[in-house]
């Protein structure tokens, strides 16, 4: 085992903060489960930052130096103009469904910055407080948990992942407009990683519920290389030579949002707007 992992508590019990249907799943009371539980994303950064390389050092078509250097910088390789569609498309869904206005759905057609505010320049400029157009309403704020599992076939491609971030995000930025803000957190459960009977559970927290959510930084984070670059990095460096040749086997979790899978945010929309009591 690299020396990077003795400042964590492998051997922790699960975390509370873990939902009850996602800890039935993992086996913590049948065998010993390695937990891996970064505090947050600078820290996940500085542990595989400890890695010069991979075993299969052409994994997603760039070399382990390559990919930690974008991922360390942030930068995507999500095109704009391909995440622009995707997130037309997603909006014009939630439209014709009622599940966003008119109004909200018509200003994105010319801006990405969020809802336009009317304001009379040279009257603010006299100090004229009530020159700038601010809504009437009181809003309530509510909170949502999500964890998004990274544990997924060999077969999934990164233009899918990539795909699956966009109309998550967009889903996510629809429900913060209505004052539902919402947390992400990262799980990676794996199966048999190690040749002897084993199994890990991973997380790393992305962005906290007031946190401004971007799909370029999302899309820079979670991609292939996440999984295929940096946590096989890190299966390489925890078993070393005990390591199983398929790295493990992933994990469908309850309760969770697997990017792996195809995301539906009509669905999503509306399991969030209900959990939060909210009615349109």
């Amino acid at each position: 085992m690299h020396k990077v992992f003795e400042s964590f508590n492998t051997k922790a019990p699960l975390s509370d903060l873990i939902p009850p249907a996602i800890a039935e799943v993992i086996p913590v009371k049948e065998k010993q489960v390695d937990m891996l539980n970064f505090r947050n994303l600078d820290h996940f950064k500085s542990v595989v930052s400890h890695f010069d390389r991979q075993r299969k050092e052409d994994l997603c078509g760039m070399t382990y130096k390559e990919a930690l250097e974008m991922f360390i910088q942030g930068k995507s390789d999500f095109p704009a103009q391909e995440r622009a569609q995707i997130r037309n498309l997603v909006r014009k869904n939630l439209y014709k469904r009622g599940l966003i206005t008119e109004e909200v759905y018509e200003a994105f057609q010319y801006t990405v910055d969020g809802t336009n505010v009317g304001v009379d320049i040279g009257r603010y400029l006299e100090g004229q407080a009530d020159c700038v157009i601010s809504p009437a309403k009181e809003y309530v704020d509510f909170f949502y948990e999500l964890f998004v599992s990274i544990s997924y076939n060999w077969r999934i491609k990164n233009e899918h992942v990539r795909e699956q971030v966009a109309k998550l995000l967009t889903t996510i930025e629809e429900l913060e407009r209505k004052h539902i803000f919402i947390k992400i957190t990262l799980v990676f459960p794996n199966n048999q990683p190690a040749k002897r009977d084993s199994w890990m559970f991973s997380t790393i927290p992305l962005f906290s519920h007031k946190e401004y959510k971007d799909v370029k930084k999302m899309s820079a984070v979670v991609n292939d290389r996440l999984l295929r670059k940096f946590y096989f990095a890190i299966l390489e460096n925890f078993y070393e030579e005990d390591l199983a040749d398929g790295y493990g086997r992933p994990v469908e979790l309850p309760t969770t949002l697997n990017i792996g899978n195809t995301f539906n945010e009509i669905e999503f929309f509306e399991e969030v707007m209900k959990f939060a009591g909210v009615e349109e």
